[in-house]
């Protein structure tokens, strides 16, 4: 995954980090960075506290040795605009977990997300499509996987599993919306 936390006056820091959807009405996103070699906060950290903002973008399969690159400490490099999916994000916290030195001590930041864009061909009716992104992952060491295959498991409601709860896992604000509602109705009935 690559951040463009923005340009700062010493050229865009560009890295790839690890990153995690936290919720989604509104959604928001995070990413963690663990301190440098030299036991400091990585430029991309204070980048986005500096200027409130960050954008995530998919590192896919074709983009696989570009997203590589970025890991090499050379703020002039470009940002990668051929990623088919990203996220324009608004800064909102940094929660910091001590680790021991040097490298051991962890930014973990968090943003609100205010636009996603997807490129049309990776959309099918709609939808996106994740087998037309290709995205690749790290999996630890120095191993990656390509996803070129998905496949779909609905929980079945029942068994304190509510129809509610399965369209909060599919991240649908509009149900979300539509559940608020319904409980705000409950409550201004006087029912619980």
């Amino acid at each position: 995954m690559f951040y463009q936390p923005g340009k700062t006056d010493h050229g865009l820091d560009h890295d790839p980090f690890k990153f995690n959807n936290l919720t989604f009405d509104p959604p928001y996103v995070m990413f963690s960075a663990n301190q440098t070699p030299s036991n400091r906060r990585k430029d991309t950290v204070a980048n986005v506290e500096a200027t409130g903002c960050f954008a995530w973008n998919l590192a896919t399969w074709g983009l696989r040795e570009a997203e590589f690159t970025t890991a090499l400490q050379d703020p002039q490099l470009p940002m990668v605009k051929a990623s088919p999916v990203k996220f324009e994000c608004v800064y909102h916290t940094t929660l910091r977990l001590p680790g021991k030195p040097p490298m051991g001590s962890v930014d973990v930041v968090i943003g609100r997300v205010v636009a996603v864009h997807i490129a049309d061909y990776v959309l099918t009716d709609g939808v996106l499509d994740v087998r037309k992104t290709q995205p690749i992952a790290r999996c630890g060491y120095y191993q990656y996987a390509l996803i070129r295959e998905t496949f779909d498991m609905v929980v079945p409601s029942g068994g304190g599993w509510s129809e509610d709860i399965l369209g909060g896992l599919e991240g649908s604000s509009k149900k979300n919306k539509a559940i608020g509602d319904r409980v705000r109705e409950t409550q201004g009935d006087g029912h619980s």
